[in-house]
């Protein structure tokens, strides 16, 4: 890709660059974050990098090249080549990772539009084929590197067979009839395609991407269909499978089901990868279950309720302002509403605390002497605590078919 600005963008003109100017990156990207979270080709990926700084030096060099109308030079994008590879080497398919840019791409612009003030908001609208300009150029760029990344992974034996049993997961969950390509993929894997499929989700805590491209090439080598998503497995087993080796490793996490139908398979999954995340976030090891976790999978099992319930507990207090009245709530749910136990934990004097609670029955309308309300908040600090992590895939769907 050249290094000039995009066509028919040219360098912003002064009203533009002054209005790009005034955005904080960090509010655009919080912004953004929301729209991301609901997208399952940016969740499903479990990454050991914090996912908003990446997306902040996205979004940080976006605005300096439509700022300075200087393209990204060459350190920039070798930056770029190792931040893509990565993804590439950790088996998430190409289309997946195109399609988190040019969501990102919208979500962006309308993350502008939303945060500006009346006259800057006109004068984006006015400008938006200079704006679309420079984000397409950026998009152009991100394919031509993603493309380059993806080559150098490709004949890697760990990433044809991540690449194969991906593929071959997604048309069993999906339902579609089995096929001669399946049976190929199948075949090359060594796994039994005549069923039943145990799903399963695992990770190894503190490994690296590479760690966990091996623990899945060794599931599959020992009859599993197995694949990376980061710094996580998932997958299937036949329900004999021996996981007493891959155990010893005590940084080991496992959750498994028993066998389910094809038809199940897919939300199977969804909710092991939930479960290992609300395992890993706990400290756990070894197999567990959903039975240890069943308050936190109801939650990620309704995403939408649980937003709705953090709404309600919170939302009066944030509008209010009163950063110290969140604080004491949590403070209180974590000590189980003893007031002397949380007076301590913050610290403040006793009365303080009173008065503070107080102040958060006023502002919120709850009670917090009664178990209900107590309930709500206790699910609101705890889908707080889990959100990130375990917001299932909803939404756009992945093509199984490729």
């Amino acid at each position: 890709m050249s290094a000039h600005p995009p066509s028919g963008a040219g360098k912003a003109d002064d009203e533009l660059r002054s209005v790009l100017q005034r955005f904080d990156v960090g509010v655009v990207v919080r912004r953004m974050q929301a729209g991301l979270d609901q997208l399952p080709a940016y969740t499903r990926f479990s990454w050991p990098e914090d996912r908003g700084a990446v997306v902040r030096w996205n979004v940080d060099l976006t605005l300096r090249w439509m700022i300075n109308g200087t393209a990204p030079d060459e350190y920039v994008r070798s930056e770029l080549h190792e931040l893509l590879r990565a993804r590439a080497s950790a088996g998430q398919p190409i289309e997946d990772s195109i399609l988190v840019y040019r969501r990102g791409a919208r979500m962006f612009w309308d993350a502008l539009l939303d945060l500006a003030k009346d006259e800057d908001r006109a004068l984006l609208i006015a400008q938006s084929d200079t704006v679309w300009g420079y984000l397409e150029g950026y998009l152009d760029l991100v394919v031509n590197v993603f493309a380059q990344a993806y080559a150098d992974q490709e004949d890697a034996p760990s990433t044809a067979g991540d690449r194969r049993a991906r593929t071959l997961f997604d048309r069993l969950c999906a339902q579609l009839p089995v096929t001669i390509e399946d049976r190929d993929r199948a075949a090359r894997l060594g796994f039994d395609l005549a069923g039943p499929y145990c799903p399963f989700s695992a990770q190894l805590a503190g490994a690296s991407v590479a760690g966990h491209a091996d623990l899945a090439s060794r599931l599959r080598a020992a009859g599993a269909l197995a694949f990376t998503e980061g710094v996580r497995v998932s997958g299937l087993t036949p329900p004999r499978f021996n996981w007493a080796s891959f155990l010893d490793d005590p940084r080991l996490l496992l959750a498994q089901d028993p066998p389910v139908a094809r038809a199940r398979l897919g939300t199977a999954a969804e909710g092991l990868r939930a479960m290992v995340a609300i395992a890993a976030g706990s400290g756990r090891r070894g197999r567990v279950r959903a039975e240890d976790f069943l308050p936190e999978l109801l939650l990620a099992n309704s995403p939408d309720i649980a937003d709705r319930i953090v709404r309600r507990v919170f939302g009066p207090l944030e509008r209010a302002e009163a950063a110290d009245l969140v604080i004491t709530l949590r403070s209180l749910a974590a000590s189980g509403f003893d007031s002397a136990a949380a007076a301590t934990a913050l610290p403040v004097h006793r009365n303080t605390l009173l008065y503070r609670v107080a102040r958060i029955e006023k502002l919120t309308g709850l009670s917090l002497r009664e178990q209900r309300d107590r309930t709500l908040v206790l699910l609101a600090v705890t889908w707080e605590a889990i959100a990130r992590d375990v917001r299932p895939a909803s939404g756009e769907q992945d093509d199984p078919s490729r």
